[in-house]
């Protein structure tokens, strides 16, 4: 193989690299997860990147809770959803640039 054509497969393999980790990361953005609230309360949804998507209270569950404590439970639920969605894309990224070395 001359040089010419180690540079031509050197550039295609830099090219799937590229591709399949900005692959990863579109699938990670666009990826929404959801979270139960806990205590039967209900759940959050947010985007592949964190953002609060939707909080879905259970009405019934909701009745029996103070305002401070509903207010807990859905502020711990959204911060761990926030931190799960971004663990979840960096290892996707992770995971895409690691299957391609």
């Amino acid at each position: 193989m001359n040089s010419e054509e180690k540079l031509y497969h050197l550039a295609k393999e830099i090219d799937a690299r590229v591709a399949a980790v900005e692959q990863a990361a579109k699938t990670g953005e666009s990826l929404p997860l959801v979270l139960d609230i806990g205590a039967g309360l209900g759940t959050v949804t947010v985007d592949g990147m964190g953002g609060l998507v939707s909080v879905d209270l259970a009405r019934d569950a909701v009745a029996g809770q103070t305002g401070a404590s509903l207010a807990g439970h859905v502020l711990r639920a959204i911060t761990n959803a926030e931190s799960t969605a971004t663990t979840r894309r960096k290892n996707m990224l992770d995971d895409a640039a690691r299957e391609i070395r």
